[in-house]
């Protein structure tokens, strides 16, 4: 298992995010998060004890949040009004010096913040609901 720093990895969604040369926004952080399998409860009228459960035939496939160095003159809602969830997501992590490792599936823009400081970057995070299979 190669085990690494994040510095390569990169994530394309459209034209608003993708590599040091490609896309509108540069990333600074990246996570994959909420990633589960609900638990069904299994438990009948003559259950005793512990509830009985069962795993769900599906899962959340969770939603990835961009932190960005965020770029004013690019309109960022015009992907929130994109109802559309075959947008391709492809997030590509760092994964042992200049290989890089895809997940990919589909998503749709769920929120973005925006912020500036006095002396620092402007900066935002771009959250991308996924939906449907990782692969």
């Amino acid at each position: 298992m190669a085990v690494d720093i994040g510095q390569g990895t990169y994530i394309t969604f459209g034209s608003i995010l993708g590599s040091a040369t490609n896309g509108v926004y540069k990333l600074t952080g990246l996570s994959w998060s909420g990633i589960e399998r609900a638990a069904v409860d299994a438990s009948h009228m003559t259950s005793s004890g512990g509830k009985d459960y069962v795993a769900s035939s599906v899962y959340d496939p969770g939603e990835v949040s961009a932190e960005i160095l965020f770029d004013p003159s690019v309109k960022p809602w015009t992907a929130l009004t994109n109802v559309s969830t075959n947008q391709a997501v492809e997030v590509r992590f760092a994964n042992g010096g200049d290989t890089t490792l895809m997940w990919s599936a589909y998503g749709y823009v769920s929120g973005f913040e925006a912020g500036s400081q006095v002396e620092d970057m402007q900066s935002g995070t771009v959250t991308i609901k996924v939906s449907g299979s990782i692969s």
